[in-house]
């Protein structure tokens, strides 16, 4: 630590967010890590919070490091003599501080991955949560937070009856900040990943909530995909009209003649739009800030490839420019958080491959088990086989994950999987899978909590919740998880140890 800092003359309130080490205290000298996070109360104060979730209230803190969530590592005298008007943290004088170095905990390292959708979900309480990833000896939580939804700071920002509805869901961001600290104290190494769409915007209004602007109808259909400015021949609302009927944005038996942006209660945006590109990046960034360590982004590509699908010309610009706008999304988010101090890791589908451009700089990409094979317990061996062969050209030795998807009904993998085979055919599919994928150096996301398993799904998790969950009793996989994921940790720690030896 070089930086050497004097005290000032005056009070400034700061506070220390929790890091990933812990603090050693000595002769009222402290000194570990914490994140910097701007505090909204009396005028408004930069913090710390360290790793163990102690507050601290520095009196000295330099210009350069006035960055909400920067990471830092930092030693400091505890002022036992000094009171401050905000009456929070411990006074402390800093001695020395400086940027933290990036995680060293390679994303190839991880060697159980849960999805557990999300943490913040009123099923369980965060104890509850933070006790099956122990037992289960998960190192990587999947989609463990997923904006879906306008997504609140917190819930006192909302009207009387949103307000309600939030806290009901603890959907909003800080309720993520606060379960990622908490899970973070027991599980300090554990990666948080979260989740962003980007095939969403709704109609009536969208939150940035870094600006806190609110974006409403007309303006949100102004943010929609529209074809026709590349010159294809397909209108705006014929577009958009057909992909809404595949998330039952619009009635499925809706004429799309009579469509128009009333009738929908969401669109597919424009990635190239700067202004959706802002909150597209705005969404990801606020996860960031809440101590997300990676991002996966749902559908990033996509507009690329269904502009693909309409003009069958890779050199179209409708094409290019899609997925160029994509490209850089990955890149922003690697851009904001290395200026945060962070190593955030940035994944989406395997859907790139596809194209003949330079591939993204995606640190991981994941897959999923077609409804053919869920239903039939057998893997396209042939297929995967040359899915992966590609994957590997294109894009190096990153990481990839699969895992069983879903979507609004029941005509999907979790769909298939959960409404159509019993429970001990389940048990046996994620043993099929998890064999499957293992062998051809695939990580299988076990499916913990989470997943919609269908608007029309009949068999439900507790008889009330079209949520996937392996404890529900009409679906009992748990303990086949828990299994597998032993096998899974032991099995690398047998391989890490014959290494060391080789070494």
């Amino acid at each position: 630590m070089k930086n050497k800092v004097l005290v000032a003359t005056y009070i400034l309130p700061i506070l220390l967010l929790p890091g990933c080490i812990g603090f050693q205290e000595k002769q009222n000298i402290i000194e570990g890590r914490g994140t910097i996070k701007y505090i909204s109360l009396e005028g408004g104060f930069y913090g710390i919070i360290g790793d163990r979730g102690d507050k601290y209230f520095p009196l000295n803190l330099p210009e350069e490091f006035r960055q909400d969530c920067l990471r830092v590592e930092f030693k400091a005298k505890i002022r036992k003599d000094v009171a401050t008007i905000q009456m929070w943290g411990v006074p402390v004088e800093l001695i020395e501080i400086k940027k933290a170095e990036t995680q060293k905990t390679n994303l190839s390292q991880v060697k159980v991955a849960v999805l557990y959708e999300s943490v913040t979900h009123p099923i369980r309480g965060i104890d509850e949560v933070i006790y099956l990833l122990k037992e289960t000896r998960a190192d990587f939580i999947f989609r463990g937070f997923w904006r879906w939804n306008p997504c609140p700071n917190k819930c006192e920002d909302l009207r009387v009856r949103e307000k309600e509805k939030c806290k009901l869901r603890n959907y909003s961001y800080f309720h993520l900040e606060k379960a990622i600290l908490e899970i973070k104290k027991e599980i300090p190494q554990i990666i948080f990943c979260g989740a962003i769409p980007a095939q969403v915007i709704h109609r009536e209004a969208v939150f940035n909530p870094l600006t806190k602007e609110v974006i409403r109808y007309p303006k949100t259909w102004n943010l929609a995909l529209n074809p026709e400015k590349w010159g294809i021949k397909i209108s705006k609302e014929q577009f958009q009209c057909m992909f809404a009927k595949t998330h039952f944005w619009v009635p499925e038996d809706l004429n799309c003649s009579e469509y128009s942006p009333q009738t929908a209660s969401a669109y597919f945006p424009d990635l190239t739009n700067p202004e959706f590109k802002e909150l597209l990046l705005s969404w990801a960034e606020r996860q960031i800030d809440a101590g997300a360590d990676c991002i996966w982004i749902d559908m990033l590509f996509k507009q690329a490839a269904m502009l693909y699908k309409l003009t069958k010309n890779f050199n179209h610009p409708a094409v290019k420019e899609s997925y160029e706008a994509a490209c850089e999304i990955v890149d922003k988010i690697h851009e904001y958080a290395q200026r945060k101090g962070k190593r955030v890791w940035v994944g989406s589908w395997l859907t790139p491959i596809f194209f003949p451009y330079t591939p993204p700089k995606l640190d991981f990409v994941t897959i999923s088990p077609s409804s053919k094979e869920v239903r039939k317990m057998k893997m396209d061996e042939k297929k995967w086989n040359e899915k992966v062969k590609l994957a590997r050209e294109k894009l190096g030795d990153i990481p990839i994950f699969a895992f069983i998807d879903w979507a609004s009904t029941t005509r999907t993998p979790l769909g298939t999987f959960s409404q159509t085979l019993t429970k001990e055919e389940q048990i046996k599919f994620l043993k099929i899978a998890d064999e499957f994928f293992t062998e051809r150096g695939i990580l299988f996301v076990y499916p913990l909590h989470g997943g919609w398993m269908g608007n029309d799904a009949e068999i439900l998790s507790y008889g009330k919740s079209r949520v996937y969950d392996a404890l529900a009793p009409e679906f009992q996989t748990y303990n086949a998880i828990k299994e597998l994921a032993k096998k899974r940790a032991d099995n690398s720690e047998i391989m890490d140890e014959t290494a060391e030896m080789i070494k």
